[in-house]
């Protein structure tokens, strides 16, 4: 009977020693939980704190939320808040969805700390990547057309003849039944060559949206008020080719060009001697139009130097295709650009954004 007695004992005295040791556990893990609780507590208060100072309609826990995913540093994150509240920004978290506040932001940054330290030229990469993945999430992008109905009046078309080549030319007039095409300009034709019949592809640029390409037919080619024009009939199976990558601006900043005979180690050194005069139409980070006198032509190695405010800029690349103006014996040509610096492609992108927010122009163009 003592034996089964003091089994018991034993038994309880473990169950005991036991309850004791998960207790204390308990406490060992509550205790360790403890600076955390007070720390997430803390950081409350001073995100309480400092929503009430400034006034913004975003926790500054979503904030820092948001910047982080989005790529941006600890230390980045705490200039994008410092340059908000100079820009006057009173919602943070806009500054991830709102174009418009998104320069107010880089244009803080650029004119307190310009473009010395690598710091802030990695900064604004990051933000202006940001900026045109806003501007290209935007409804004008991502629709396209599918039926050639839809082309403005002035938009350049390039035709292709099977066999002869391509040929220049504009929309005149888009009405139901046919579209009435510029008489297309282009190689020599053939002695007594007509359009009428013809099958052609034609290829285009849309402005705001990308390339296409449909195939088609003359139905006519005449005279109307002795201006020789082709009728093409009308396409409802539009293929849209290279989406635009990159936004740009219309300018008319003055350049020098130089040709170049290699487009390997065209650095970014400007040259000190003079170039060919030629004006800026158009310019973005992947290229730039370039209007000079006389007829240029297609493959030209090239280089352009230009200023932007105080910093002197100079992009070289290949043209790509040229419109040549015959009423005024004036070539622009289209060069596509070998990628630039950072710095350089920051300037670039600070110019481009900058210029159509001045402009009021909220309609950005982009290209492929």
């Amino acid at each position: 009977m003592r034996a089964i007695d003091a089994s018991i004992l034993r038994v309880k005295a473990a169950h005991l020693r036991g309850w004791h040791a998960e207790k204390k556990e308990k406490k060992r893990v509550m205790t360790s939980f403890l600076p955390l609780v007070i720390v997430v507590v803390l950081l409350g208060a001073v995100s309480l704190v400092l929503l009430a100072r400034s006034g913004t309609k975003t926790p500054l826990f979503d904030f820092v939320g948001k910047s982080l995913s989005s790529g941006f540093s600890f230390m980045e994150t705490s200039r994008l808040r410092e340059a908000a509240k100079v820009a006057g920004i009173k919602d943070l978290g806009l500054l991830f969805h709102s174009t418009r506040d998104l320069d107010k932001v880089i244009a803080a940054i650029g004119g307190v700390d310009g473009t010395r330290s690598r710091e802030v030229t990695r900064l604004l990469e990051k933000l202006f990547e940001l900026r045109k993945r806003l501007e290209f999430e935007q409804p004008r992008y991502l629709m396209g057309i599918r039926s050639s109905r839809h082309l403005a009046q002035g938009q350049r078309l390039r035709v292709l003849l099977g066999g002869l080549g391509v040929f220049d030319s504009t929309l005149i007039d888009n009405n139901p039944r046919y579209m009435v095409l510029s008489w297309p300009i282009g190689i020599k034709l053939p002695k007594g060559f007509v359009w009428k019949g013809k099958k052609i592809s034609v290829y285009f640029w849309r402005r705001d949206d990308a390339g296409y390409v449909f195939d088609s037919y003359v139905l006519d080619d005449l005279r109307i008020r002795d201006i020789p024009v082709i009728h093409v009939a009308h396409s409802e199976s539009l293929l849209r080719t290279q989406k635009r990558k990159s936004v740009r601006t219309r300018t008319t900043i003055p350049a020098y060009l130089y040709l170049l005979k290699r487009i390997e180690g065209a650095f970014e050194k400007p040259e000190l001697e003079p170039g060919l005069r030629s004006r800026l139409a158009d310019l973005s980070e992947d290229g730039f139009a370039l209007t000079i006198g006389g007829r240029a032509r297609v493959g030209l190695l090239v280089k352009a130097q230009f200023s932007l405010g105080a910093r002197q800029i100079v992009m070289s690349g290949t043209v790509r295709s040229v419109d040549f103006d015959r009423s005024t014996n004036m070539s622009t040509m289209h060069v596509e650009a070998v990628a630039p610096s950072s710095r350089t492609r920051n300037a670039l992108r600070a110019y481009v954004y900058g210029n159509n927010a001045q402009k009021g122009d909220s309609r950005i163009e982009a290209e492929g």
